[in-house]
């Protein structure tokens, strides 16, 4: 009797530890992971974002002017809550963690981050652009009206104030 009991309870020990692994393992998957950049996102991420200020960064983790230009926008950005900045790693498949604590260094926690997923990046920079062939860092500007501005190379920190300046008189000018 006692044998049948142990069994029966170890079984439903089992079955607890079973659903609590299931039910915990997608929440703090869903706490570290970033979105999959794939073909239509640079789309999905126009269309989500539109009529505010934004920009896009993409970058990668070999690309040593990428790592300035992420930490200028980390000391940066905090001072514009109003213009969201989005971080692209063109590193297709790069692990949840080595992004994380690279965007962390940068005081970029918290940001809106998308990875490639696609061992074929070359399909996506044709998605984004058709002439784009992956040179890093490449940087989009989106103001309140959706006017698109493309920089290739590194942006220097005059004129990130500077666009960074107009979309807050912009704001300032409707507000008043």
């Amino acid at each position: 009797m006692n044998q049948l009991f142990l069994n029966s309870f170890n079984k439903f020990l089992l079955t607890l530890f079973t659903v609590y692994c299931l039910n915990v393992a997608p929440t703090q998957a869903a706490e570290t992971s970033f979105k999959p950049f794939v073909k239509g996102s640079f789309t999905q991420i126009q269309q989500e974002n539109k009529d505010q200020p934004y920009i896009i960064a993409f970058w990668s983790v070999t690309c040593a002017y990428c790592m300035k230009e992420l930490a200028m926008f980390g000391r940066l950005m905090e001072q514009y809550p109003d213009v969201k900045l989005i971080t692209i790693t063109t590193d297709p498949f790069l692990e949840d963690e080595t992004v994380q604590s690279l965007l962390a260094t940068k005081n970029l926690e918290g940001t809106e981050t998308w990875v490639f997923a696609d061992n074929f990046a070359e399909r996506l920079y044709y998605d984004i652009n058709p002439r784009w062939r992956g040179e890093l860092p490449l940087t989009y500007f989106f103001d309140k009206n959706n006017v698109m501005l493309k920089h290739m190379g590194i942006v220097k920190e005059e004129e990130l104030l500077e666009w960074l300046n107009e979309q807050a008189t912009v704001d300032n000018d409707i507000n008043k």
